[in-house]
């Protein structure tokens, strides 16, 4: 009986020694069996996200710049042949859009057909010929005094039409039609010629816009 009880004792104290200074720790166990086995499988929701891609650089700009618009073919073709004389490559291409006419000098709120017809008998009389009433209703004609592509010829004729004791304006006449631009790729150190090469003869005004090539 005492010897089973000793060798009962000798056994517990030999398994206490064992875990507490032999043996590692579960802790440790587990941690060195997950390093050994390397990172385990992960759900898409629980991965880290991916580093943005990086962005692809800028592209180089666009040297192409349109001249217009140009409301006569020969307007085009003379600023053409300008921008080859300056050693660039111009092409032509046609579209839609507002076409500036010129200045437009009016006489606007008149009352009536009769009071318009008085006006422009006077008109005439006093050397405005091409003086009309617009269409309309009836009702607060206007009457057209002129149209003219410069603007000192549109001012001389406000200042006769006042002479008369008429308050007479000027104002931009459009429509809608067919323009004609004029791309052309200008590489520094080249650039466009002076605006003022490019107007029309005689002096008219194109009211010309330089922008980026419609891509």
């Amino acid at each position: 009986m005492r010897l089973a009880f000793a060798l009962l004792l000798f056994a517990n104290i030999a398994w206490f020694a064992w875990t507490s200074w032999v043996a590692e720790p579960d802790g440790a166990t587990a941690a060195t069996s997950e390093a050994a086995a390397g990172p385990g499988l992960q759900l898409a929701r629980e991965a880290a996200p991916a580093k943005p891609a990086a962005r692809p650089a800028a592209r180089a700009r666009n040297n192409c710049l349109s001249l217009g618009p140009f409301t006569d073919l020969t307007d085009a073709a003379r600023a053409s042949t300008l921008l080859r004389e300056d050693k660039l490559q111009p092409r032509q291409r046609a579209g839609e859009g507002v076409v500036w006419k010129g200045f437009w000098v009016t006489l606007e709120g008149v009352p009536d057909r009769t009071a318009a017809t008085g006006i422009i008998e006077r008109l005439r009389r006093f050397g405005v010929g091409d003086a009309y009433a617009m269409p309309g209703d009836g009702r607060d004609i206007t009457i057209s005094l002129g149209l003219f592509s410069e603007r000192q010829r549109a001012l001389r004729r406000l200042d006769d039409v006042k002479a008369l004791g008429l308050a007479p304006r000027i104002v931009d006449r459009e429509r809608s039609g067919t323009v004609y631009w004029i791309d052309v790729n200008v590489e520094p150190p080249a650039e466009l010629p002076d605006a003022a090469r490019l107007q029309g003869e005689g002096g008219r005004i194109l009211r010309l816009e330089v922008r980026p090539c419609e891509s």
